[in-house]
């Protein structure tokens, strides 16, 4: 694996998802300023919704992902990538008609029904550009990934910016610029598929059995993709379920500014897969201690941001102030499904270990949405339910470092320890104590964790030099 371009393409997918996460949050910062909370409950009702579209791929585009990964653009078989891909096309048109025709005659409010309706129109150009995004990322090309991500978010940002300067504050136009933007993005990603394009697709046979092939590996990451997105959906539909629209709103601003980072973390961790899918067993091992050691030291300062970043927001939104507690129970989601994303998930598609993944984020959700029932019609407390997703999260993330370190022949990290202890040391501060005194107590803790791991850090010093200097 050649350190120098993997930091090449790392930073050309940080800067990338740097921007769209500038995009995002200014979205969210803006947007509920012009909004009533009904309306733009909505728009997060909208945005909730859209995650989950993925899901209606059935697991071809993880299939495509994962079979060919690791081939470059003149040794992958454009023929089978095609077919596959206009197989992909007819299954979308088939799923967003059968979705539009069921909001139109399911009785629904007239604002659900057309939050519905516009999910599906947005799905099939955003499932037909992942697809090809899919096929860019395979071929180590993920530079061009990361900037249709951009495309899609400026196309959007531009119109936003002019009707907030309207004072535009119904959520539907903002929606169906949100889909304009994923038209954009399709297109982009078809410009640098041309050459796919120009080849000759299979026979109708052919293409059928390579998609049903790539479904059937792909199905299981799928899958436990979507479960590890529910284990934060299942909480976020309790809470429109148990306290209304209004409710759901004020806690999704908060949980949005938690995904912004978890997709600029995701995104940017894609460059390593197929990297990692030309390296051997004992590099993946070191790759997978240094990652760790990195992780578990440097993303608890995180933390720190919630102070001045809560400060600005109540400032600006003062509806919003529950929101900021919100964020204090969330913030610990950031370091953990972080971690996990980039650690644990890349080396589970790496060793082809679908079935184990899938099975650790489903017994998530199951222990989260048992949890947020529970805190919701037993304790009738939004908070309560938070802490038990936050509880889910981390669970998951300590027990797959776990079992990655048993399987890759390693010593279970003590900083991943610390981690969870520092987590809970934040969320009691900020929720028992004044900013000040939980920003500097807080801030006293971090430091001596640093200097109780000293030695890490020390070790990733040496180890990062070294890297730089040769292939490993």
């Amino acid at each position: 694996m050649n350190i120098r371009k993997l930091l090449s393409d790392f930073s050309v997918a940080v800067v990338a998802q740097g921007l769209a996460l500038l995009a995002s949050v200014s979205v969210t910062l803006l947007l509920p300023k012009i909004m009533g909370v009904v309306s733009f409950g909505y728009w997060q009702l909208f945005m909730f919704y859209a995650t989950y579209v993925g899901f209606f791929h059935l697991g071809l585009n993880d299939g495509v992902y994962l079979i060919n990964g690791g081939r470059d653009r003149s040794a992958i078989n454009k023929s089978s990538i095609l077919s596959q891909f206009f197989v992909a096309g007819i299954l979308q048109t088939i799923f967003a008609f059968v979705i539009v025709i069921a909001a139109l005659f399911g009785n629904l409010p007239g604002e659900r029904s057309f939050v519905i309706i516009m999910t599906a129109l947005f799905m099939l150009p955003n499932n037909l550009a992942l697809y090809i995004g899919y096929v860019f990322q395979a071929m180590n090309e993920t530079k061009l990934f990361s900037f249709s991500s951009i495309v899609d978010r400026l196309v959007f940002f531009v119109p936003m910016i002019s009707m907030l300067l309207l004072r535009v504050d119904q959520f539907e136009p903002y929606i169906i610029a949100n889909c304009f933007g994923a038209i954009c993005r399709l297109l982009f990603c078809l410009y640098f598929f041309r050459d796919f394009l120009r080849s000759k697709p299979d026979s109708i046979r052919v293409a059928l059995k390579d998609s049903v092939h790539s479904i059937s590996v792909g199905v299981k990451l799928m899958i436990a993709t979507i479960a590890s997105s529910l284990i934060l959906g299942v909480g976020r539909a309790i809470i429109d379920m148990r306290w209304g629209i209004e409710a759901f709103g004020k806690f999704s601003l908060s949980l949005s500014m938690v995904t912004f980072f978890l997709n600029f973390v995701l995104q940017a961790s894609m460059v390593l897969f197929p990297a990692l899918r030309q390296t051997d067993n004992r590099h993946i091992a070191k790759f997978y201690k240094n990652t760790l050691d990195i992780l578990d030291i440097f993303f608890p300062a995180v933390y720190l941001l919630y102070f001045p970043m809560a400060w600005i927001l109540s400032l600006w939104l003062p509806q919003y102030q529950d929101s900021l507690t919100f964020l204090a129970y969330l913030l610990p989601i950031c370091v953990f499904d972080s971690k996990m994303n980039i650690a644990c998930v890349t080396l589970m598609k790496v060793r082809r270990e679908e079935t184990r993944l899938l099975v650790i984020n489903i017994v998530s959700v199951a222990v989260c949405a048992v949890l947020s029932l529970w805190c919701a019609y037993l304790l009738n407390s939004m908070y309560a339910v938070v802490a038990g997703m936050v509880i889910a999260i981390i669970g998951r993330s300590i027990y797959s470092e776990w079992y990655m370190s048993r399987a890759l022949g390693l010593q279970p990290s003590l900083a991943s320890i610390a981690d969870v202890m520092l987590s809970f040391i934040f969320i009691i501060l900020t929720v028992r104590s004044s900013a000040a005194f939980a920003f500097c107590a807080y801030l006293t803790s971090y430091l001596i964790f640093l200097f109780l791991f000293r030695d890490n850090l020390k070790k990733l010093k040496s180890a990062f030099s070294q890297a730089l200097k040769t292939k490993i």
